[in-house]
């Protein structure tokens, strides 16, 4: 048994992410972006508790490009590129 009395908190955060992440995985692929916003729902919610959703680029498809979970931004006219990624990416 663990002694940090947070453990188990952290263990279920980690079990939320995943579920976020499992339904934005869902979402891109049925093609179904009402399922993207479900989950970024999901992850105002927690913020609004405290709780840090994580770093979204991982999880969702870029909203301008399309790049995959993962995967590094692709130059679009207009759009700024930051660390490989478009900033509208890195937002919920």
């Amino acid at each position: 048994m663990s002694s940090d009395p947070g453990a188990s908190a952290k263990r279920t955060l980690g079990r939320a992410r995943e579920s976020v992440q499992k339904i934005h995985q869902a979402a891109i692929r049925h093609r179904d972006p009402g399922l993207h916003q479900l989950a970024d729902e999901i992850s105002e919610v927690a913020l609004t508790l405290g709780h840090d959703a994580g770093p979204v680029q991982e999880w969702r498809a870029c909203p301008v490009c399309g790049a995959e979970p993962g995967s590094n931004c692709v130059r679009t006219p207009g759009h700024e590129v930051v660390d490989g990624m478009h900033p509208e990416r890195t937002r919920l």
